[in-house]
């Protein structure tokens, strides 16, 4: 069986992920900009992975328009962001990103951040949101000195038990279908 693994990535991490994920299950890796989806049907196994931006999984509403091409497919989503990963924010990705009108396996990791690596948007919008929890912190849902520490502070993140779970359903997927 066959596996690809696309990938849409801003500052790093989603790529890690995702060429991680490729590796270990020796599969093809594409950055999304380069996918030749008339190729599509040469795979068994579709795994996507993005970042979160705002809440909403970047690129994922390209990647959903290809999906009469990958709906008998085993298809992966997973996205990348610095929210803590639980059940109330990836319920919050499934309905903002209306992934429960499709058939697929849904993980959401946890990203790097470095503030000096960001681009001139990304700083303003950083600023932006720093000033909004300072003069509202009742709705931050943390404390702005803890979140301007970052700022000067980059945090790496690799979450080794995620990737285990997206590799353990691939390998099974393809055990399972070994067997038939």
């Amino acid at each position: 069986m066959k596996t690809l693994v696309i990938f849409e990535s801003k500052y790093g991490s989603t790529e890690k992920y995702a060429t991680d994920i490729a590796k270990r299950v020796d599969g093809d890796l594409c950055p999304f900009k380069k996918v030749k989806w008339k190729n599509i049907h040469d795979y068994d196994i579709i795994v996507f992975g993005s970042y979160i931006r705002g809440g909403k999984i970047q690129k994922i509403d390209d990647f959903l328009q290809h999906w009469e091409e990958m709906k008998d497919k085993a298809v992966l989503l997973f996205a990348t962001g610095m929210g803590m990963a639980n059940k109330e924010s990836r319920e919050n990705l499934i309905q903002t990103n209306v992934l429960g009108d499709y058939h697929l396996r849904f993980y959401q990791f946890r990203g790097s951040f470095d503030f000096s690596k960001l681009n001139f948007m990304d700083r303003l919008m950083f600023a932006q949101s720093l000033k909004f929890m300072e003069a509202h912190p009742e709705l931050a849902g943390g404390n702005p000195q803890d979140i301007s520490w970052v700022k000067d502070n980059p945090i790496e993140v690799y979450d080794n038990e995620k990737v285990d779970r997206v590799v353990n359903v691939i390998q099974e997927i393809k055990l399972g279908e070994a067997s038939k």
